[in-house]
């Protein structure tokens, strides 16, 4: 199951929130949801009680191989360097973060290559544009090692 990564500048605190996208492409049985019927029972259990529910959600689970896992702990430790910068740095790295994105009129893959960050990264890994519901754009791109090793090639300038 692909991991892709959205950075996302909050004004307020100014300061990057890094979201996660999970999203299963069925390529590896890595993911488990259990849809419950309903009348079927979970029991909770915690020190103070034990607690019998009826889901009405999806239940799920992940299971991350361990380069999955090296790779989600590298990026927190990249995310926490990177708010831990003044704040003219941060706001320098929205655009090669790809946390100020802007759909052009010419198309997807020239705002891709604007970042360079497919370039850098490779050509096979998969990145995504997504608007939400206030009709903002996002760009997201696949956890990989190139990855890490891009976000390591831009802070580098800012670390010495």
């Amino acid at each position: 199951m692909p991991v892709f990564v959205e950075w996302n500048w909050k004004e307020r605190t100014k300061s990057f929130l890094v979201i996660f996208h999970f999203y299963d492409d069925f390529s590896r049985e890595n993911l488990r949801i259990k849809k419950y019927e309903r009348g079927k029972v979970i029991i909770f259990h915690s020190p103070s009680r034990e607690e019998a529910i009826t889901p009405d959600k999806t239940w799920m689970s992940w299971a991350p191989s361990h380069p999955e896992l090296g790779s989600l702990q590298e990026l927190l430790s990249l995310a926490n360097i990177i708010n831990g910068l003044k704040e003219h740095e941060k706001r320098w790295l929205k655009v090669l973060l790809g946390a100020e994105c802007r759909l052009p009129q010419a198309g997807f893959r020239e705002m891709i290559d604007v970042y360079g960050i497919t370039k850098e990264i490779g050509e096979d890994k998969r990145t995504v544009v997504y608007q939400n519901a206030t009709s903002e754009d996002h760009f997201c791109v696949e956890l990989c090692p190139e990855y890490i090793d891009y976000l390591k090639k831009v802070l580098k300038p800012l670390l010495k």
